[in-house]
């Protein structure tokens, strides 16, 4: 079996993978895997900017939000907005 078939991906640290000569870095792997975290992280904190916004929408949809509330629903809607844009 070559070495290329025994070690793929992830291995004590560091993504490396077979260049026909030696152990490289693997900087493709390293890159989506990097990407993978920044989309899952990205995902977390929309999904907690929606729960903050869905609570202070509620208080607006029943005519009880204060004039901090409101604030705060401007500001955690506009926070959604630019973490969405995050490419």
């Amino acid at each position: 079996m070559s070495p290329e078939k025994k070690l793929r991906g992830y291995t004590d640290g560091e993504y490396k993978k077979w260049d026909g000569n030696k152990w490289v870095t693997d900087d493709s792997a390293k890159y989506q895997v990097q990407i993978s975290h920044a989309n899952s992280k990205k995902n977390e904190l929309l999904k907690h900017a929606s729960g903050e916004i869905a609570v202070l929408q509620d208080a607006v949809d029943l005519g009880i939000a204060t004039d901090d509330e409101m604030i705060l629903l401007n500001e955690w809607r506009k926070y959604r907005v630019f973490v969405n844009d995050i490419i």
